[in-house]
């Protein structure tokens, strides 16, 4: 800074929101001439306490004054995630909103970060071993904050992930038809599509890699998976970087039951097309748009939430604590459950042996087991008491349907 031309600095000082400029001590004298044709810079001492108390202090100021006078719509808090997640698994299936996400967002963005701790954060209240299952096409090569049930990885899966998937979800319907419409017991149901732009293609799918059948078929379980599993628990998380385009597939009364979460930059491009969003209101586009800006300009990691059933709002993503969130996936399931299947529970060995061990048991005595036999079967097993809802999951997944 000490080496801007005077007459730059308040070009600088308006366009980066800096309120001040650092004054760095002198540098110390040369000792020696440097080498011909090597430039020798000027180094000084940097406290680094003072650099950065006077980076983007006006931005944030500006967005402080923002939030004060629009706290609706602009977020600086980190309780916005979970307040989006509390709203995904209210155990009142008639509260419940927010039960589908689509993250937009550039390479490097958080996008897998932020469903990673979605997906955390609704799973941990799942009243049974939730089931995570996903796509993804990059084959294996996201870090995500989440361990899966079951993942297909790679473009040549598209197709075994539609099948699989569905079954699944003809699986939860089976659980929630037992139960009733309040959904006592069952699981939450992830089902997680990453590059979802890339591999419909504007239904072209992708050339060489993803046919346009493929394409098109991807684009029939997505709306599937919107407008009807909503209420047997399921969640529909899918990412990409195309925000809201024909890129995407998603049928317009789809998106009326997602909630979009645009990342950083991928921003303006639903500020500039509110006729694709529901309850956006004009009269505050402008205030976000200016928000939006300001923040890109500082560098600040954020997102243009629309929630399903509200107003829109920018907010800061939060910092996450990923070590205690990966930590707490490998906690024990409650008393009262069971796992779902043998595809859809890997998160701990102990539990794959148990089920193991029970279907073993079960194949010796070749016969359908009665109900207190394999309810004691599986205390002597695990140390747990499964109730009348826990045996049937599992006798139904033992290959022994409720007749």
């Amino acid at each position: 800074m000490n080496r801007l031309p005077v007459q730059e600095r308040p070009r600088w000082i308006a366009e980066y929101q800096l309120q001040g400029l650092v004054t760095l001590p002198e540098p110390p004298a040369q000792q020696s001439p440097s080498p011909t044709g090597i430039p020798n810079p000027d180094i000084a001492d940097i406290d680094e306490e003072s650099v950065q108390s006077v980076i983007n202090p006006g931005a944030m100021k500006i967005l402080q004054a923002l939030a004060a006078n629009y706290p609706e719509y602009i977020r600086i808090d980190g309780a916005w995630i979970d307040e989006l997640c509390d709203a995904a698994s209210n155990q009142n299936m008639t509260l419940r909103s927010n039960h589908h996400f689509y993250l937009s967002g550039g390479t490097q963005s958080g996008k897998s970060t932020l469903a990673g701790v979605i997906i955390n954060k609704i799973g941990a209240k799942s009243q049974s071993p939730a089931i995570v299952i996903g796509s993804d096409p990059k084959d294996d090569v996201t870090r995500w904050l989440c361990k899966f049930s079951r993942k297909f990885d790679g473009m040549k899966e598209l197709k075994n992930w539609i099948t699989f998937a569905t079954d699944q979800i003809d699986k939860q319907k089976a659980r929630v038809s037992i139960v009733g419409g309040e959904c006592q017991g069952v699981p939450e149901l992830f089902l997680a599509q990453d590059e979802v732009d890339s591999v419909f293609g504007g239904g072209k799918g992708l050339p060489g890699m993803v046919d346009a059948d493929t394409a098109k078929d991807l684009q029939g379980f997505w709306n599937y998976i919107i407008k009807f599993t909503a209420g047997l628990k399921g969640h529909g998380l899918f990412m990409g970087q195309s925000p809201l385009s024909g890129e995407t597939g998603f049928s317009r009364p789809s998106l009326k039951n997602v909630c979009f979460i645009a990342m950083g930059q991928t921003s303006s491009y639903i500020l500039d097309h509110p006729q694709d969003f529901v309850n956006v209101k004009k009269e505050i586009l402008e205030m976000l748009r200016q928000a939006c800006e300001l923040l890109d300009k500082a560098g600040v990691r954020y997102a243009l939430v629309i929630p399903t059933r509200s107003n829109p709002f920018v907010a800061l993503i939060p910092e996450f604590d990923i070590k205690g969130l990966e930590q707490k996936q490998d906690s024990k399931p409650n008393n009262d459950t069971v796992n779902s299947s043998k595809n859809n529970q890997q998160s701990s060995q102990q539990q794959v042996d148990w089920y193991e061990e029970i279907r073993k048991w079960a194949t010796g005595l070749g016969r359908r087991p009665h109900f207190q036999e394999i309810k004691q079967k599986w205390h002597e097993l695990t140390g747990q008491e499964l109730n009348e809802k826990g045996v049937t999951l599992l006798l139904e997944n033992l290959g022994y349907p409720d007749n």
